[in-house]
């Protein structure tokens, strides 16, 4: 059985310490043996820089 997450990074300084975030993020999740799925980039309402990750699991 697989399980998907969402999971929402916003940064209110920069694009690049939010790419830096998402970087450390995806590195860490992917030795807990996680698959990322997508990972997109934008802003939310109040134009803070956001990253939008889904990551799936395959649970036993």
């Amino acid at each position: 059985m697989k399980t998907y997450r969402v999971i929402k990074l916003t940064s209110m300084w920069s694009t690049s310490s939010l790419t830096r975030q998402v970087e450390q993020s995806l590195n860490k999740w992917t030795r807990d043996g996680c698959e990322i799925v997508t990972v997109s980039f934008g802003v939310n309402m109040w134009w803070l820089p956001s990253a939008y990750i889904t990551i799936c699991k395959t649970i036993n």
